[in-house]
């Protein structure tokens, strides 16, 4: 189940001011995503949420915003995703800043109460249409502590002291053991600035039986040890090994193209395969380290955790919103890296944000005949391999065990990359 409400905020540029205004709640959407909870319970966690919020001193319901907002969208012709809704809201209302809160259940059997429930708070600008801050929670816990989990969540992004009556704290993921390599920041005589995490080598499973026939079939894969970039190459760190920006990358490709995002710390994209490998090679040459793209084993071993596997589906969470960005959530751009949570390597953004080159050719049938220990792919091809996902994206798309191919001389917005360093 997913739902969302919607807190609207009057202008103002601090969290005091905001703690003393009045806001709306707004429940902006409901789909069922995972798997459906006990008849009757949307209904009471719709209901609890708006309880909850009542509580405070600043609660004030206002329905004819929403259908105010309801009225722009339409016609507008535009969906209801937390952008163009943030976009609705400051045309219609005037107003700066929504907080958007989704609730998202999965019920992990079929006995009463035995859920996993991830709460997410967002502080949105309505003139960026981009996300600011946010705060969230994990919980296997039963349903009665939604509410003032919700509410504590949105406290944290006001500023406010909220009291809640359950504390309930993120578990931390485990930590390397003491025998492991430890992670590098590799700054390559530039001030490059390109932390390198250290995945010991092993065996998984490789693939998946439920997904595309690309995918299939799952088969056993044995890796050596390597370092991968705990993030996509950003573009402060593009230009600083190879000197173009993304505007100019952009231009090679088409000037008219738009901007996906632009900031130091955004992902590097119009970007080809071919560009992506003079990177390794540059920053081989620069460091005397032999840098390249992963192989698609290297990837998808990273992205499920290395010897770490938790068998979700995506890199880090069995649910989208904690570790991607896709586009139900995007906004229609790229967001910089490590804002989502990290998976048990510590890697941010191995699903959604971009899609990442890899360095085999593709091939559908590939999975049919590759060699058990340290697979490279096919030897020839017309297309490479892309993984990962981007924030133009289904979340089916983002998915570890995802494949797509790409024409490795293309540039485009929605695809970048990360390197590995092989010890």
């Amino acid at each position: 189940m997913f739902l969302s409400v919607v807190v609207f905020l009057p202008t103002t540029a601090t969290a005091q001011f905001f703690a003393r205004q009045k806001v709306v709640v707004w429940e902006v959407f409901d789909r069922n995503n995972d798997v459906k909870v006990a008849e009757g319970t949307k209904e009471e966690i719709q209901q609890s949420l708006k309880e909850a919020l009542k509580g405070s001193e600043n609660y004030e319901p206002y329905m004819e915003s929403i259908e105010r907002v309801n009225q722009w969208l339409k016609s507008q012709n535009l969906p209801k995703s937390p952008a163009y809704i943030a976009k609705a809201v400051r045309a219609t209302l005037k107003v700066d800043y929504v907080i958007f809160t989704t609730v998202k259940i999965l019920q992990r059997s079929s006995s009463f109460n035995d859920y996993e429930v991830h709460i997410q708070s967002e502080f949105y600008s309505t003139e960026t249409l981009k996300s600011e801050r946010m705060a969230y929670v994990d919980m296997k816990s039963d349903l009665s502590l939604v509410p003032s989990k919700c509410r504590e969540l949105i406290g944290k992004l006001l500023g406010e002291d909220v009291q809640v009556s359950h504390t309930v704290p993120l578990q931390p993921y485990p930590q390397q053991t003491a025998n492991s390599y430890q992670p590098y920041v590799e700054n390559a005589n530039c001030g490059l600035n390109m932390k390198m995490v250290y995945v010991e080598g092993g065996t998984f499973q490789m693939g998946s039986n439920d997904g595309e026939s690309d995918e299939k079939p799952v088969h056993s894969v044995t890796l050596d040890s390597y370092y991968i970039a705990e993030c996509e190459v950003t573009q402060a760190q593009w230009q600083k090994i190879m000197g173009t920006t993304v505007y100019q990358q952009r231009d090679k490709a088409n000037s008219s193209w738009a901007m996906k995002g632009v900031g130091d710390n955004n992902p590097m994209y119009y970007v080809s395969w071919e560009e992506a490998k003079a990177f390794c090679a540059k920053l081989s040459e620069l460091t005397g380290k032999t840098y390249t793209l992963p192989t698609e084993a290297q990837w998808e071993y990273a992205a499920r955790g290395g010897k770490h596997n938790d068998s979700s589906q995506f890199s880090g969470h069995y649910m989208e919103d904690v570790v991607a960005w896709y586009k139900s959530n995007s906004g229609d751009t790229t967001h910089p890296v490590k804002q989502k949570r990290a998976n048990k390597l510590g890697l941010y953004d191995m699903s959604g944000n971009v899609w990442e080159w890899c360095n085999d050719w593709y091939s559908d049938s590939y999975y049919s005949s590759s060699p058990q220990t340290n697979p490279t792919g096919p030897s020839s091809g017309s297309y490479r391999v892309i993984r990962g996902g981007g924030w133009i994206n289904a979340a089916s798309s983002c998915r570890v065990a995802r494949r797509y191919d790409y024409t490795p001389s293309n540039r485009y917005s929605i695809v970048g990359f990360r390197v590995v360093c092989l010890p």
